[in-house]
């Protein structure tokens, strides 16, 4: 899989009666892998402030491990959200228009058919079951303004379509406005808000992470850490605290890097099969419990608990253990102390 290529943003805003911004994003991308490289422009999110920026929150994870990228290279999380807020600070004018809606079988249909049935339930739940009707008699005319929750609730975050299947980045007018985005804190503001951050590296891309003395959990490889943050944290906290993420993020990334190793006598108490985890996870703990002398050649499973140390992960020559334990989603971990042992929980 290729990374998609970003060569130009555009927002599109509008603002309700009751005084709420709308805005609507616009990406111009194209596949790295896919020749010859022409960009076009897609639709990508409708809805407010806190809306549209979770979809910049989710694609600057994207950007983090490489699959979102510039002409030049890769994009920095932070730089690629920072560079979304200005542009929502002057957007075009998204001026209203009626937008036609039809059930279709064909790849850009506004309304595909096999989701009618998801359609019917959304519309349903804000208590429009004549416009399903009239939608399923030949088609539906919406207002842009005028009917925006309908819009948002099938095309914006949380809805099952992408916003390029009813606008284009030609609705957006060539005059920018200015919008009342929230304006950025200064760095030691919004940085108290950073959580206590212990990690430790398990080889050199698995780390294990610890927020506020919660319990351990493998956060996978440093950009999956990374991405996670980004998603889990820094999007809540920016929106209370605005410019968290542009400064945490590249603390946490930092922290990552700089990792001190797992203890070599932490004890690692394993969970053989927690509610939920794949058979894939299972069959993980399996081999670790055989490798490791816990069980004999020929027994069928692994004990549901067992404890080993980290250093014996270490011994393997080719360190096959070690990339079991490190790939392993199951294996999360219950706070011991930083430079201590830490005891080992496999959970979903």
């Amino acid at each position: 899989m290729g990374a998609t290529v970003l060569t130009c943003k555009r927002a599109g805003a509008f603002q309700r009666a009751d005084g709420e911004w709308i805005f609507a994003l616009f990406e111009r991308t194209y596949e790295k892998n896919c020749y010859p490289h022409r960009d076009h422009w897609s639709g990508i999110t409708i809805g407010n402030y806190e809306s549209v920026m979770r979809r910049v929150f989710h694609h600057a994870r994207s950007c983090e491990g490489g699959m979102l990228q510039s002409r030049s290279g890769d994009i920095r999380p932070e730089q690629y959200i920072e560079s979304w807020r200005q542009e929502l600070a002057k957007p075009m004018m998204l001026h209203d228009r009626q937008i036609d809606l039809r059930v279709g079988k064909a790849f850009d249909a506004s309304i595909p058919e096999k989701s009618l049935d998801d359609v019917q339930r959304r519309l349903a739940k804000m208590g429009q079951h004549s416009r399903f009707d009239a939608l399923g008699a030949g088609g539906l005319s919406v207002s842009l303004h005028g009917d925006v929750d309908l819009l948002i609730a099938l095309y914006g975050e949380g809805g099952p379509f992408s916003l390029w299947r009813v606008l284009t980045v030609d609705d957006c007018g060539s005059v920018p406005v200015t919008a009342p985005v929230p304006r950025l804190l200064p760095a030691a503001q919004v940085m108290r808000q950073m959580p206590d951050v212990k990690c430790h590296a398990i080889d050199g891309e698995n780390r294990v992470v610890s927020f506020d003395g919660k319990p351990w959990y493998h956060a996978g490889w440093q950009y999956n850490a990374v991405g996670s943050f980004i998603t889990d944290l820094a999007y809540d906290l920016d929106m209370a605290h605005p410019g968290f993420a542009k400064r945490a993020i590249p603390e946490y990334r930092d922290m990552l890097r700089k990792a001190s190793p797992v203890p070599r006598d932490t004890a690692l108490t394993i969970s053989r099969a927690p509610e939920g985890v794949s058979k894939w996870a299972v069959a993980s703990a399996d081999e670790l419990a055989l490798r490791i002398g816990i069980v004999a050649s020929g027994q069928d499973d692994a004990p549901q608990e067992y404890r080993c140390l980290f250093s014996e992960l270490l011994a393997d020559p080719e360190a096959n253990l070690l990339y079991k334990f490190g790939a392993s989603r199951t294996l999360s971990n219950h706070l011991g102390c930083t430079l201590g042992p830490i005891d080992q929980r496999a959970v979903a």
